[in-house]
């Protein structure tokens, strides 16, 4: 499916009746505890003119008129660190913690030709205040209105964040208050034509359950210090041929602050993390991960013990038939419990549904979001998963009372049917007491 590189989010008022099939029986408004709608516009006009490019279709030998191709597909790569500000990476030798109100942009290098956006990992780690980062594109455009990582004095977490780099392949990244030290692993590229010899071919994505995959509390007990497991995804619907898969992974139980590192099998262990727990702490990190030949991906604790949990929300796989390109946008916030006039926290054992009013959105797209839970008043947990829908027995936010936490999830949509109108919609259940919860939306796979 082809879209405008002006796609919209949401609109402001109803639009006509969504024209595409829904993926299951449609929720109803009127069967439903909490129903919002999103009026968030993100839409990608104004932005400085890029080189899309074409991609010209080839039938039997000869080449076809090309076309216009604003999608993108995903070319993964084993973790590789470029940022830290602890020893000067990224920051031309500069060991200073990044200071409130402060703005670093960090060179990318390496990339494949036509990279549009980046898959980063970053990392906040010793701040001195309670602070948010954001990150987003380089060079002078205007710091979007979202939050990329949410940290705590002394805290040490980690994000995954999806976002557009500058011509000049650059990304911006901004502390808000106190200081705080930043580190950053790239695990994979977005380019809008295939870069050709010397890198993987291009993947679409192709969206699965959410699905439990592994839980070590249930098969082979905790992670010791030093330890490593292959975890194997080809018996979950990733077929041969996939080059990476969508996750997310939680540690749980863990009896010392430590890092986890998710990589591919046959390779070797980069110098990277992916997730970063600390004793009496569940910590999901949103993680996409490059699949060895096998379909398996390593995954090392680094201290003491820990249980790990993994639920896949996707995989790429480089084809022409079936799956998603992505379409990156300017990050915008879809919705927002504590707005006047918005729902108000999610209750106990409840779920938020949210649908979306553009007629570019329909059922069976995922959506690209940084999920953040803020005041809740007991230990929970927060599931999205497509509207109407069994809700599944997966979770992408881990919230202790009074935390502020946030996590990238790739959520697909499925449909509510609101007096007649279908529309493209996401369930948020909230297992215990009430939490606020922050949706903010940084793509398409459509």
């Amino acid at each position: 499916m082809r879209r405008s590189a002006a796609l919209l989010v949401a609109t402001t008022a109803a639009l006509a009746t969504v024209a595409a099939p829904a993926i299951a029986e449609p929720a109803a408004t009127d069967n439903a505890g909490l129903v919002a709608r999103s009026d968030v516009s993100l839409d990608k006009a104004n932005r400085p003119v890029r080189p899309y490019g074409t991609k010209g279709a080839q039938t039997a030998g000869q080449g076809a008129e090309a076309e216009e191709y604003l999608g993108t597909r995903f070319i993964p790569v084993a973790p590789r660190r470029v940022l830290d500000t602890r020893s000067g990476l990224g920051t031309n030798g500069s060991t200073a913690p990044v200071g409130a109100g402060g703005q670093i942009e960090v060179q990318l290098t390496d990339l494949p030709a036509y990279t549009l956006a980046v898959v980063l990992n970053v990392t906040g780690t010793s701040p001195t205040a309670y602070t948010y980062v954001t990150v987003w594109e380089g060079g002078a455009v205007d710091r979007p209105g979202v939050s990329t990582l949410n940290l705590v004095p002394g805290d040490t977490r980690a994000n995954s964040v999806t976002t557009w780099v500058s011509l000049d392949q650059t990304v911006n990244l901004y502390n808000n208050a106190g200081s705080t030290h930043l580190i950053a692993d790239v695990a994979g590229y977005y380019v809008y034509d295939n870069p050709g010899a010397g890198f993987t071919t291009p993947g679409r994505y192709f969206a699965t359950g959410p699905t439990r995959v592994y839980d070590s509390r249930n098969t082979g007990g905790a992670f010791y210090g030093g330890e490593s497991r292959a975890i194997d995804f080809s018996s979950y619907g990733v077929p041969s041929g996939a080059t990476a898969v969508s996750l997310n992974v939680t540690g749980v139980d863990a009896t010392a602050s430590t890092y986890v590192t998710a990589w591919p099998s046959g390779s070797t262990r980069p110098t990277a993390s992916s997730l970063n727990v600390v004793p009496g702490a569940a910590t999901p990190n949103g993680v996409t991960v490059a699949l060895g030949s096998d379909r398996k991906v390593n995954l090392y604790n680094n201290a003491g013990f820990v249980n790990l949990i993994v639920d896949i929300t996707g995989y790429y796989l480089p084809t022409e038939n079936g799956g998603a390109d992505f379409y990156p946008v300017n990050p915008g916030r879809a919705y927002d419990t504590r707005e006047p006039g918005a729902s108000g926290p999610i209750p106990a054992g409840q779920a938020l549904t949210l649908y979306f009013v553009d007629q570019g959105l329909f059922p069976g797209d995922s959506l690209l979001l940084n999920l953040t839970g803020t005041e809740p008043t007991a230990n929970t947990y927060v599931t999205p998963y497509p509207a109407g829908q069994s809700r599944p027995n997966t979770s992408a936010l881990n919230l202790a009372p009074g935390q502020t936490a946030p996590n990238m999830a790739t959520v697909r949509l499925g449909s509510v049917n609101d007096n007649g109108t279908v529309y493209p919609a996401h369930e948020y259940y909230n297992n215990a007491g009430n939490t606020h919860l922050v949706i903010d939306v940084f793509g398409i796979f459509g």
